[in-house]
């Protein structure tokens, strides 16, 4: 008989904290975000921030209690289908693929831009040759992602001490730059940067909190390599990376986004870490910076590929799509069939956009849709965190709190997030349209599946892989 189990216990709680982080991937966020932050709610991209970061914690305190109940590689999928329904469940699981999948194509094509920009900014604006930089490193990561979680958070690792080093040093010399004299031309930190008007009014907030909340995305990487992690530390793990999270993300935009006035910054949107490099340093910290971002975005590439695998493993495991996505590799214990498969999944895509302007334009508005992609599977998550656990959320202050509270209104900001946001039209139609189809798409291919594969899955969903019926007793018997 085949021994389908992933590796177990390869994972300290720092090696999941550094993938969570990875997969956030902050120097590479604030990359492709920062521009998009001043153009939306100008110099108030803090309070978006800010205003996310308590829904966001209890979310993730969500996380870390259902983790407790029962740990899979599915994550949400596997407790929003046991805890509330598992068409939910099978909607959630595909949210995330399309999330970590269709996502990764904003990733491949920044590391060829910024690679070749070191040689010649000519080559950086090759399309084609920024395709097949972009596949190269593509392939490089799927490499090492294809032989386990251990080595995977290793290569982590070693880019998080750098990466993080190098934004916090960044963001260190900006301050002292502007507040000291240093730097000509900059902006000062001014009271409306904390008000809703500051932001241009409610409306673009909510389009801030959009962004915040894509910018967090990423931290429930410790969810989906909870199989691999040693004991129940996953959860433990989410906490961190969210509390991190926040710290980095509340540095780095209230420095870099007063370097230089808004039309400078905005005219360098494509690359807008390197101008903020070249301001703070000149040209070799500028050269610099590229690193950092592209280190960053490896990072995250790395660990979207890590985390889609372990989700279609999941999901293929309890036969909800072709078990074929529920093999390990014997020598590995690594999801490898799945690995493989959406690493060069990601490849496809890039060389797609490339080549048929028509595809291009459709993953550039489904990118733009991952905000709320990633708002209505946290908020599935939290709701089940506080369904679950309802019977005991009245049990103790620490439980009500905890259990009740902080899940509750991470679940209540999140459903008015996605609410908004589409009946005030922060999206364009075409983005709403995307958006609103995949999420259809993910509600039809449930029921085909349940129909045409009659996995158990959607009759007991109670079989969903993860812990020994022991292990979850021992934990709710501790209280979890």
């Amino acid at each position: 008989m085949t021994d389908n189990r992933l590796a177990a216990g390869v994972l300290s709680t720092r090696d999941v904290v550094v993938m969570a982080l990875a997969s956030s991937g902050p120097t590479q966020s604030v990359a492709v975000s920062l521009a998009a932050i001043l153009a939306t709610v100008a110099y108030a991209g803090f309070l978006p921030i800010l205003i996310c970061f308590i829904p966001m914690l209890g979310i993730a305190i969500g996380y870390q209690r259902l983790n407790a109940w029962h740990s899979s590689a599915g994550a949400t999928y596997s407790w929003v289908g046991r805890a509330l329904n598992p068409h939910a469940g099978f909607l959630a699981g595909w949210l995330m693929l399309m999330y970590y999948t269709v996502g990764t194509t904003s990733l491949t094509v920044p590391l060829g831009t910024y690679m070749l920009s070191f040689f010649s900014d000519s080559a950086a604006n090759d399309k084609y040759a920024v395709a097949a930089v972009g596949t190269a490193f593509n392939l490089i990561v799927l490499a090492v992602a294809a032989r386990g979680a251990a080595i995977s958070a290793r290569f982590q690792w070693m880019w998080a001490l750098f990466e993080y080093a190098m934004i916090l040093g960044f963001c260190i010399a900006a301050i002292v730059g502007i507040y000291g004299g240093g730097l000509h031309h900059t902006v000062h930190i001014a009271a409306n940067w904390f008000t809703i008007s500051g932001a241009g009014g409610f409306k673009a907030l909510i389009s801030g909190i959009l962004l915040a909340i894509f910018l967090y995305s990423g931290w429930d990487t410790a969810a989906y390599v909870s199989e691999e992690a040693k004991g129940k530390q996953a959860g433990k793990a989410a906490v961190a990376s969210v509390v991190l999270l926040f710290g980095i993300y509340a540095v780095a935009v209230l420095a870099f986004q007063g370097v230089a006035p808004m039309n400078d910054m905005q005219n360098n949107a494509g690359n807008i870490l390197a101008f903020v490099g070249d301001k703070i340093g000149g040209g070799f910290w500028k050269n610099v910076m590229i690193v950092a971002v592209l280190g960053g975005t490896l990072a995250s590439l790395q660990a979207a590929i890590v985390s889609s695998a372990r989700i279609s493993f999941a999901m293929g495991r309890d036969r909800v799509i072709p078990s074929w996505f529920g093999q390990v590799s014997e020598r590995y214990r690594t999801p490898w069939n799945a690995t493989i498969l959406l690493g060069l999944l990601n490849v496809v895509f890039l060389w797609a956009s490339t080549l048929i302007s028509t595809i291009g334009d459709a993953l550039g508005d489904i990118v733009a849709t991952l905000g709320l992609m990633a708002a209505i599977f946290y908020l599935l998550t939290a709701g089940t965190a506080v369904w679950y656990y309802r019977r005991t959320i009245t049990s103790s202050a620490a439980n009500f709190v905890l259990g009740g509270v902080l899940p509750g209104l991470g679940a209540a900001f999140m459903a008015f997030v996605v609410i908004y946001s589409i009946a005030s039209g922060s999206l364009n139609g075409v983005e709403e349209a995307w958006g609103l189809g995949l999420t259809l798409a993910g509600v039809i291919l449930s029921f085909v599946s349940a129909r045409t594969g009659k996995a158990q899955f959607y009759r007991d969903p109670s079989v969903s892989h993860g812990d020994t019926v022991e292990a979850e007793l021992a934990a709710l018997s501790e209280g979890a």
